[in-house]
């Protein structure tokens, strides 16, 4: 009876292990991200940032927000997190919101129970607490970004940052926004010199965003 030399045995030793274990990918496997445009945007403005994390590890998620009213974009969100923690196990994911969707989402944690399903909420240039131009724009398109709006005193009662989160506020020097703070914000950063459209496609903001998702701000 022949012996197998010892690489062939050594690679069926491996395809063994893979088949058990679900393969080094899978088990190297980060949590789930969802990205979450801004005004007026579309899934297509993450989709740089979304390339990047997944090949840091991340199963990344975009989505079309269903429009500019933000409760109904926080539904919107908080349907997917269940679809996506239904195809990874039950597993928490972390958020990440550019400009009024970092409100959006925002508002599906502090209002629509989304504090168990979430690991990290991360924000890009999002006014917080309001963006003074916008009181020049319709409630149901961009008005709730207002500083007096009924969406934001709602939003920005009681506790800003609820639950077992970690929550970032990311801002470029060219913000106007960017003196606006979270009250228990875990990390907040500024960067300098980049256009506030192009935070989630800038090399600076996609590399912030894989540090925080590591656990460093």
């Amino acid at each position: 009876m022949s012996r197998r030399p010892r690489a062939a045995v050594t690679a069926l030793c491996l395809l063994a292990a893979t088949l058990l274990f679900g393969g080094t990918a899978h088990a190297a496997e980060r949590e789930p991200v969802i990205l979450v445009h801004g005004f007026l945007g579309s899934s297509e403005d993450m989709a740089t940032m979304a390339s990047a994390l997944e090949d840091a590890g991340h199963p990344a998620y975009t989505i079309d927000l269903p429009g500019q009213e933000n409760v109904a974009n926080a539904e919107a969100i908080g349907e997917l997190v269940e679809r996506v923690r239904d195809d990874h196990g039950g597993a928490k994911v972390s958020l990440v919101g550019h400009s009024m969707g970092g409100l959006s989402t925002r508002y599906y944690l502090a209002h629509l129970g989304g504090t168990e399903s979430v690991l990290s909420y991360v924000s890009m240039g999002t006014a917080q607490h309001g963006y003074a131009p916008a009181c020049l724009l319709p409630p149901e398109s961009g008005g709730q970004m207002c500083p007096d709006s009924a969406f934001l005193r709602e939003l920005n009662s009681g506790d800003e940052t609820p639950g077992d989160v970690r929550y970032t506020t990311l801002f470029s020097s060219l913000d106007e926004s960017r003196a606006d703070r979270l009250d228990g914000a875990w990390c907040v950063a500024e960067f300098p010199g980049v256009d506030h459209a192009e935070e989630p496609k800038s090399p600076v903001f996609i590399e912030a965003v894989q540090r925080v998702l590591d656990g460093r701000c």
